[in-house]
């Protein structure tokens, strides 16, 4: 379950290895993959048994797993797995189904959790440590998520979040219970003092050091005519090299489209039905007050970090400098965008909207709780409702109305085809039968025509579909993305065939050229780069040559790759270099050329000069070291408890099918 409980002393409450609970801003800004999500919304969770060797083993038993002679029942699991998929739906705004929450993994990474959590709460019981329902009130009235606008906790408001959280109050307690026990053993190992500046003071002076560096670029372009191939040169190298002249696979594909827009008739649309349209989508041309949101969120516990936040930006830092400086959140990643008072109620709660929608224009909120932490929104800009007559979208409306009525000719067109096909139809019968016109193309994998124009839209639309399909497979029909069909046939394939040298003489020159390019760049870099080492001014030599000439200053090596200042393979070869004066040659970022660093200078991290980045470090090797504590903690629990699972029940449980 999310961690809710705050701690005493303003520690992260319990979750993997002090994770947060992670961000809709995140969510909705950075992230594109089920992969990533999903595997986000599973760090919620406490200790997952990541690491842990020959887990997963028949035990004969009908619980999908054992620890230490107490089961964790199919019942126990399924109310786990469901709970997890509802709280992650709410977090994504998306329906997640069980194919993809299996593909992904999730139930195992369920189980592992509650695990986790049943090692912890019977190794607490051994110590004696309990939570009383009033330690439990206690918690839940310092949550302001849960608490009315008298600021007094509220029955229905705590009530309606768990609602979207996936549970009942009486689990939520439960499980508040067990964390406040849990909590109380990660306090022990939390205890641990900060690492002494001899560890982190050298690790900082190494990963915070700057170096500077003269770069001298030697591009392709810059090195000037460079001797023509011959009529015989052209030939033998294409002979040597015949096969990167080919021509791709290509597939003769046979198609067959009925699609809505062909059979709708906006025409025959009448006023009624206009009218109902319009009535039945009045709220998508009745467009509310919109504001755009930057929103920036802080751990439960971290109320007074939140409001130092505020602070700083109404003394007038910038806000994105901020953000950098106090957060692990890049600028663009905190933008919600437009979004509906309406929005924000679903997403987060009542207050939450209405301090959002309280602020002004061009300032930043007051913080707000919700049950995922603390929010500081900026409002970057206010866009007023309004509303679109029915004679404004009467046209969008009238083709709108017209498809709706198409897919049921649709619909009956497919099921006779379909029908066809059953019987052993061909695609030219069917089309002939049905009216439908023809589509015949040649095309390769990615979608071009014999002569490199782009297929039809409709034909790359079904790509994957023509290169799986069997050329003797009997045609088949398919969806398209608006909701008509396609029947498709492969009629032939036709395998790459050597472009003869006539044809590729001119790819054949530019490539000899361009290599020819490269190797004079390559040779000129190496001529100037022993130059630079007996001590030729670079600035000097590169004006001789016309070249240009960049100084990079303060490189640091933590920030290679994430900078744009130098391209990291050249950064790369700037922290490879032993001393200043040394010289290095290395290939230009985009290929086309070399470049010749000669370093400057190294000045090593300074953590007298950089607080914060310090601390910072220090808080992530403390926080490396925490966790590898707790992993060992785990490791050890589990070990002496002992931890069965049936995989065999298991599948069986999440699974049915048997498509494991």
């Amino acid at each position: 379950m999310p961690s809710l409980v705050p701690a005493s002393d303003g520690r992260p409450p319990l979750s993997i290895a002090t994770g947060v609970v992670p961000m809709l801003s995140q969510i909705r800004s950075a992230l594109s993959s089920w992969a990533v999500l999903l595997l986000l919304g599973v760090l919620i969770a406490s200790f997952a048994l990541w690491g842990i060797p020959d887990l997963f083993r028949a035990t004969g038993a009908r619980a999908v797993a054992e620890v230490d002679d107490v089961e964790i029942s199919d019942a126990e699991f399924l109310r786990a797995y469901d709970s997890q998929i509802r709280r992650l739906e709410a977090q994504i705004g998306q329906p997640i189904d069980r194919n993809q929450a299996l593909a992904l993994g999730l139930p195992q990474q369920v189980l592992q959790q509650m695990i986790g959590q049943l090692a912890f709460d019977l190794h607490a019981r051994r110590l004696g440590l309990r939570a009383g329902v009033k330690q439990v009130l206690d918690e839940l009235r310092k949550f302001e998520a849960f608490q009315g606008f008298d600021g007094q906790f509220d029955r229905r408001e705590y009530e309606s979040q768990l609602r979207r959280l996936g549970l009942t109050p009486a689990e939520f307690e439960k499980q508040l219970m067990a964390d406040l026990v849990r909590q109380q053993i990660v306090d022990a190992l939390l205890a641990a003092p900060p690492p002494p500046d001899p560890l982190a003071d050298p690790l900082f002076r190494y990963r915070h050091e700057a170096r500077s560096a003269t770069i001298v670029s030697i591009s392709t372009e810059d090195m000037g005519p460079v001797p023509e191939p011959t009529e015989a040169e052209l030939r033998a190298t294409f002979e040597v090299d015949k096969s990167r002249y080919m021509t791709p696979p290509y597939r003769e594909v046979v198609l067959a489209e009925i699609s809505p827009d062909r059979v709708a008739k906006p025409d025959e649309v009448s006023k009624e039905e206009l009218e109902e349209a319009y009535q039945a989508r009045l709220a998508e041309f009745q467009i509310p007050e919109l504001r755009d949101l930057d929103m920036v969120t802080f751990d439960i516990n971290d109320k007074e970090k939140a409001e130092r936040f505020v602070e700083r930006v109404r003394s007038g830092e910038d806000f994105s400098a901020v953000i950098e400086d106090m957060t692990d959140f890049k600028p663009d990643e905190v933008a919600l965008g437009d979004q509906s008072r309406s929005d924000l109620e679903q997403d987060y709660n009542k207050r939450v909207a209405e301090v959002a929608f309280s602020t002004a224009e061009g300032a930043v909120s007051e913080p707000v709780q919700s049950v995922f932490g603390w929010h500081v929104f900026r409002v970057k800009a206010v866009t007023p409702p309004r509303e679109r007559t029915l004679e404004q979208v009467a046209a969008t409306l009238r083709q709108d109305v017209a498809r709706e009525k198409a897919y049921d000719t649709i619909y009956d067109l497919s099921v006779k085809a379909e029908e066809a096909l059953t019987r052993g139809a061909g695609i030219e019968e069917i089309a002939e039968t049905m009216g439908l016109d023809l589509i015949r193309a040649t095309v390769t994998r990615e979608g071009r025509l014999a002569d490199g124009r782009p297929a039809p839209q409709v034909i790359r639309d079904h790509l994957q579909q023509i290169w799986s399909m069997a050329v003797d497979e009997p045609p088949t029909l398919e969806e398209t993305p608006d909701n008509g069909f396609v029947i498709l046939d492969v009629a032939n394939e036709i395998p790459p065939q050597q472009r003869p040298f006539e044809e590729v003489a001119d790819a054949v020159k530019a490539n000899i050229l361009s290599e020819r390019r490269l190797k004079a760049a390559g040779e000129r870099a190496d001529k100037i780069a022993a130059r630079i080492r007996n001590g030729d001014d670079p600035n000097a030599v590169a004006k001789e040559y016309g070249l240009t000439v960049l100084q990079a200053r303060g490189v640091v090596r933590e920030d290679i790759g994430r900078t744009s200042e130098v391209a990291p393979i050249v950064a790369r070869l700037l922290f490879e270099l032993d001393e200043p004066g040394a010289v290095g040659v290395e290939r230009a970022a985009s290929g086309g050329g070399y470049v010749v660093v000669r370093l400057e200078s190294i000045r090593p991290g300074d953590s007298r000069k950089n607080p914060t980045a310090y601390a910072k470090l220090k808080e992530e090797v403390g926080q490396a070291m925490v966790n590898d504590s707790l992993l060992q903690y785990q490791r050890a629990l589990l070990a002496s408890m002992g931890v069965e699972i049936n995989n065999a029940r298991f599948q069986e449980v999440v699974n049915p099918q048997g498509n494991f």
